[in-house]
């Protein structure tokens, strides 16, 4: 498939940026790179789950979202009132956005591109044309924590609550990500938390069978419809999924040396393994921190001795998550890539298919499980 092509292209190169000393020729991959996966990406055709509710958005205003991203959204239909020129404009804000981002925080950025692309960042790309934004602008205004100044981080984030109202837990993270926890105490919490999702101890599950006819009418059916996005047959332990996370634990806690870059592993970590029961919860927050991911399994190559291993490691685990997410039998429906350059796009026969490719929902427990996942 030509999404595991590209990620395993990308890998190559991040092995080359690793290794080769030509800074110059880098420069240039990165930049290729950066075009290719724009016009590769930007001009798309109907890809993905989630483009059968943005294409009506931004086509009719059908849907309305929240107001900074319609008014984004507004602004480039002002233009051009076609969606795929909106991808474009999209998309390209977003990764010459991610080349700064990655050129500041990593000496090998081509890895980091790697590394974003297999692990949810294609999806995030795809599918949370809202989320991204506000990633982004969190991302942008980490440099405020640093320095300590609470009237650009907050005109950042709020900026990025207008895009999707779950940046809203970025505006604590100016208090909380730039605090040098005792190792004690991160540790011990990680030994809880893997207690708890190893022994598959499904607490909130219990929780929620409670009867919630007591609460207010609002609270009863927020409650309600978290319990039934539940995956009730979600059997957690030792698997793959928590292989990764102690994995990038483990990087962060012995290589790490940026507060804010750790911290928000751990959250990413921590989330995951105590709320993983809770899918929605799990998702909607946690991947707010993805991003700590990224930066730990690249950052973590410029120190550890034996860059080799660990390269190998990171390539295997990259590999394993781009091709799980593409074998989902929905995905091999949604994930058809047609390039509107040179494609005619059919939004009947799309819209065909995806309503089709719904069956397959339940063997995921749902798209977002697949995309958090």
């Amino acid at each position: 498939m030509i999404f595991i092509s590209i990620a395993l292209i990308l890998l190559m190169l991040g092995v080359y940026d690793v290794f080769s000393e030509n800074k110059v020729q880098k420069e240039k991959i990165l930049k290729g790179i950066l075009i290719i996966l724009i016009i590769f990406l930007g001009t798309r055709g109907f890809l993905g789950w989630d483009w059968y509710f943005y294409y009506p958005s931004f086509m009719n205003s059908t849907y309305i979202y929240e107001k900074g991203y319609m008014l984004y959204t507004t602004l480039i239909r002002g233009f051009f009132r076609n969606y795929i020129f909106y991808q474009l404009i999209t998309t390209t804000i977003d990764f010459i956005a991610l080349y700064f981002i990655f050129k500041k925080y990593c000496k090998y950025p081509i890895m980091a591109f790697a590394i974003f692309f297999s692990i949810q960042g294609l999806h995030i790309e795809v599918e949370l044309l809202r989320n991204i934004k506000a990633m982004i602008l969190f991302l942008f205004s980490i440099q405020y924590i640093k320095e300590r100044k609470i009237a650009p981080f907050l005109f950042l984030n709020i900026l990025g609550i207008l895009f999707h109202t779950s940046a809203v837990f970025y505006l604590p993270m100016y208090f909380i990500l730039n605090y040098n926890y005792k190792n004690k105490i991160i540790m011990s919490i990680f030994i809880l938390g893997s207690m708890y999702y190893l022994l598959d101890l499904k607490i909130f599950h219990l929780i929620f069978k409670l009867n919630f006819e007591y609460l207010p009418k609002i609270l009863e059916n927020k409650l309600i419809n978290y319990r039934d996005v539940i995956p009730k047959e979600l059997i957690r332990g030792l698997n793959l999924f928590y292989l990764e996370r102690a994995f990038v634990f483990f990087l962060a806690y012995k290589y790490e040396k940026d507060l804010i870059i750790k911290n928000s592993a751990y959250i990413w970590i921590f989330i995951f393994i105590f709320t993983s029961e809770l899918s929605i919860v799990s998702l909607r927050i946690g991947i707010l921190f993805i991003y700590g991911a990224w930066l730990v399994l690249t950052r973590a190559i410029e120190n550890v001795e034996n860059k080799k291993i660990l390269i190998t490691i990171i390539c295997l685990l990259c590999f394993i998550r781009i091709y799980k997410s593409m074998m989902f039998p929905g995905n091999k429906i949604n994930y058809k890539y047609e390039n509107a350059i040179f494609n005619k796009l059919n939004y009947e026969k799309r819209e065909k298919e995806l309503i089709e490719s719904k069956k397959y929902l339940k063997e995921s427990h749902g798209k977002e499980l697949l995309i958090q996942y």
